[in-house]
């Protein structure tokens, strides 16, 4: 009888009990996958590689963007730069070209107010009194305008760069902290009403004494003014950083609030009339131009016919804010005191008007990301770049 051979396949294994869970009957030792294991060499080049990554890629970000607004810099800054505007394309084929580019210009400071080099095309504040005209008295509590003039009285352009700063001034404009007040700061040189008063000397009277006795006190009023301040800074913060000559402006009238406050209200001891209106009603303007120096506004060309007494004394007015410590937020004046200190001391005598030592206010060089989104471009342009370095 015939005996076939052994079976070549391999012996099969014992059935588990039907109980055990199928999950249980499949299991295999050999069929699990063994963990990963790194060498230690990886390990260390992939912990190094990343120190080095962290440490490097701040301080390259801040040497490209101090390159290119201090000194002449390769072209291929500009594309990791935040304010760079480059396609894909374009940006593509800018990381190769090593030609040198001009220093970037940087923005004024949002607290610099818009001064003009040229005093021929200044944007100069309408005096309407064509000949001279005695200014009256000081009032004693005369009826006052209903309404009084305020700022801001015709309508305000949607000139804004955000909705926030717009609605700002449509709040200031209309609440009775800052109506009640009656700022010269703002009046002179937005408001109508008040430019048009100057048409009769003694309507204007009855305006000025009216900016200087108020129901809300003086201390009070400039409180409000430096809220004010504080609230725009917050609410028109990229229309100070656009220069939105309307929120400028505005900032440093309420800053020099309580300054140009003094200013409007001085006595001619001798006529026993505001200085300001003396002013007005001179034929030679030369007097006037001085009061909108704290604006940022300097002067045109002036005549001996502003060597009086009452320039005199707001020159000093101005000198000794200067020198106090509020002289910081009064960047206007700061900008137009010295060569007004020049143009007067030409006309009336080298000693007519001090000079200070306070240095003029000037823009600060500030390195800034202009937005979240140009941050990370710029962080990600950058870790790209040290990419390819160290690979």
């Amino acid at each position: 009888m015939f005996t076939p051979p052994p079976s070549p396949l391999p012996p099969r294994t014992l059935q588990t009990s039907s109980s055990e869970p199928k999950s249980l009957q499949m299991t295999d030792v050999s069929c699990t996958r063994p963990a990963p294991i790194h060498s230690s060499r990886s390990r260390r080049k992939y912990t190094l590689t990343l120190r080095w990554t962290i440490i490097l890629i701040p301080i390259i970000l801040i040497t490209i963007t101090v390159a290119t607004r201090v000194v002449a810099h390769p072209m291929v800054f500009d594309a990791f730069s935040p304010s760079s505007t480059l396609d894909w394309k374009s940006w593509s084929k800018s990381l190769t070209d090593w030609s040198l580019h001009e220093r970037h210009k940087v923005s004024k400071s949002p607290l610099q107010p818009m001064i003009l080099s040229d005093r021929s095309s200044l944007p100069l504040i309408k005096r309407s009194t064509p000949s001279a005209t005695p200014a009256p008295t000081v009032p004693a509590n005369p009826s006052l305008p209903t309404p009084f003039p305020q700022p801001y009285d015709t309508t305000l352009s949607s000139n804004f760069s955000t909705i926030s700063c717009y609605n700002f001034f449509l709040n200031m404009t209309q609440t009775n902290a800052l109506r009640s007040c009656r700022p010269f700061s703002l009046l002179l040189t937005h408001s109508q009403a008040f430019t048009e008063a100057q048409d009769d000397i003694n309507a204007m009277n009855t305006d000025i004494w009216g900016t200087c006795n108020t129901g809300i006190s003086q201390s009070q009023c400039q409180l409000n003014m430096e809220w004010f301040a504080s609230q725009l800074h917050s609410s028109c913060a990229t229309d100070l950083s656009d220069q939105n000559i309307m929120a400028v402006n505005a900032l440093i009238g309420l800053q020099a609030f309580d300054l140009m406050r003094e200013g409007a209200c001085s006595v001619d001891p001798v006529a026993n009339a505001y200085c300001f209106l003396e002013a007005v009603g001179n034929s030679d303007p030369s007097s006037y131009y001085f009061y909108q120096l704290p604006l940022g506004l300097p002067l045109p060309k002036i005549t001996n016919g502003a060597c009086n007494s009452c320039t005199q004394s707001l020159m000093s007015m101005y000198l000794a804010a200067l020198n106090s410590e509020n002289a910081t937020s009064l960047s206007g004046l700061q900008a137009t005191y010295g060569d007004a200190v020049n143009d007067l001391n030409t006309e009336c005598g080298s000693s007519y008007a001090q000079a200070t030592t306070v240095a003029a206010s000037s823009a600060p060089l500030k390195v800034t990301l202009t937005s979240v989104g140009e941050a990370w471009a710029v962080v990600l342009g950058v870790g790209v770049l040290w990419t390819l370095v160290i690979g």
